[in-house]
């Protein structure tokens, strides 16, 4: 199962970009997610799936910056 989760990271990490464009078009997914949790359930549950989904993608957003200046002073 572990080496599963890693492939999943590292494909991520490849295809990620860290681009204002980019996080835009992550956050209209995470809205989205937000309007069909919205439209069968409940409005706070709405509110913490993206603040969720918003606060995971910053703490992927930074490990990553901090992966790459890693990569690239070695």
């Amino acid at each position: 199962m572990r080496a599963n989760n890693v492939w999943l990271l590292e494909a991520y990490k490849r295809n990620y970009s860290a681009s204002l464009t980019s996080f835009f078009k992550r956050l209209s997914g995470y809205l989205a997610a937000s309007l069909v949790v919205a439209l069968y359930g409940k409005a706070g549950t709405a509110i913490v799936v993206l603040a969720t989904l918003v606060v995971i993608d910053l703490v992927m957003t930074l490990s990553f910056a901090r992966l790459h200046g890693e990569e690239s002073r070695a």
